[in-house]
């Protein structure tokens, strides 16, 4: 099965997961990390997912189709084959975009990830193998470390000053193509942010400077 690959809005929007074991805690902190509002079913919680209970409206019962209304998505995180089907069915009766844990039958997987800030690398293997994605995050985590959160938010800004020195797509595409090169690679991931800045802020007047 071949998936389309997005990253989605959550932010301030209705989710619901349910569950209440240590791999619904696993989609919880991910939904919050990206500021969901969070419903949980369960009719009991593990003690990660009590800890965070500030954070969540926790309802502790039996699945019930009457306990979920309408949201953007919804996770079915039990561990009933059966039960997470029947949950799925429900949810898209009313709408909501559909997981199902470790089961193609929903409408979406999440990949695992590397966030560093705004930065985010997501890993799929198409749900083929969920711990081979897991060993490729945990093997490229130290690489990408938390200087690129900081890279970002530099050329950001550089992204900003370029769009209205170069109107055009092309002229931009050959902007970033030409700056983006294995050497800046090197320093962002050694966490020189001013010899980055030093080197946008050449190229931004080179280029401007040249068209």
């Amino acid at each position: 099965m071949k998936f389309y690959p997005l990253n989605l809005n959550v932010e301030n929007k209705k989710c619901v997961v349910v569950g209440g074991g240590k791999i619904a805690y696993d989609k919880i902190l991910g939904l919050l990390e990206a500021g969901a509002r969070l419903d949980v079913i369960a009719p009991d919680f593990c003690p990660e997912i009590l800890e965070l209970k500030s954070q969540l409206n926790l309802i502790r019962a039996d699945y019930s189709s009457d306990l979920i209304s309408t949201g953007a998505i919804l996770i079915a995180a039990t561990n009933n084959s059966e039960l997470n089907q029947q949950i799925a069915q429900d949810a898209r009766a009313r709408h909501f975009l559909v997981n199902i844990v470790d089961d193609f039958a929903g409408d979406f997987i999440v990949p695992s990830r590397i966030r560093r800030g705004d930065f985010l690398l997501a890993i799929s293997t198409g749900g083929k193998s969920p711990a081979f994605a897991r060993f490729v995050r945990t093997m490229l985590e130290s690489d990408f470390n938390e200087n690129f959160a900081a890279a970002l938010e530099i050329i950001s800004r550089y992204r900003a000053k370029v769009q209205p020195l170069l109107p055009t797509h092309k002229d931009r595409i050959n902007f970033w193509r030409e700056t983006l090169t294995p050497a800046l690679w090197q320093i962002i991931k050694a966490g020189d942010t001013a010899q980055l800045e030093q080197i946008l802020a050449a190229k931004v007047d080179a280029y401007g400077n040249a068209h």
